[in-house]
């Protein structure tokens, strides 16, 4: 046997997809608790006073406004990096040199269905939490992006990962290029 490198890139192009769903739950949630903190915290040091010759409502203004007005904005920056991320596993598969053997396009398959099947848990999880009315479902509802992205994350990452699979399984296996 000549090739013995095996079909590690398409289970890595896979757990990519994963491992990026887990991260924008986990920064969803750590999100919505850093908010709902900076949110309780600003007006209580902002109410300080002064203290002997120093101005401490001024000095935490400084400081803990300008934390919170990045807190704030925070949710739009997090769910466009996840929208990156989403799209550089689009380019991780197209630039890999891997050209997967037509045979492993059952794996691929199955593959998908592992994704959707884990992408369904999770959006389930995320919903529960989401459609709540306590603090955090409130911070959760304020993330738009982040929220529809990991909601509807069975239906986003399917395509992403059909799409892969064209480009993945449709290329030629010769380092010229072309489809001949």
């Amino acid at each position: 046997m000549v090739n013995k490198k095996g079909q590690i890139g398409l289970i890595l192009f896979f757990v990519l997809l994963m491992l990026i769903l887990i991260l924008g739950f986990i920064a969803a949630m750590a999100m919505g608790i850093i908010d709902f903190a900076s949110d309780t915290i600003t007006p209580i040091m902002g109410d300080l006073g002064v203290i002997g010759p120093s101005n401490v409502s001024e000095i935490s203004g400084y400081t803990f406004g300008a934390v919170d007005t990045v807190v704030q904005n925070l949710p739009w920056l997090v769910g466009i990096a996840y929208m990156v991320a989403l799209l550089f596993s689009i380019i991780f598969a197209l630039v890999s040199v891997e050209n997967p053997n037509p045979f492993f396009i059952g794996l691929y398959f199955a593959l998908i269905l592992l994704l959707i099947v884990f992408c369904i848990i999770m959006s389930n999880a995320y919903e529960a939490i989401y459609t709540g009315t306590d603090e955090i479902a409130t911070r959760l509802q304020d993330q738009t992006l982040l929220s529809y992205m990991i909601l509807h994350s069975p239906m986003v990452l399917t395509i992403i990962a059909f799409i892969t699979g064209i480009f993945l399984f449709t290329r030629s296996g010769r380092s010229e290029g072309g489809f001949v």
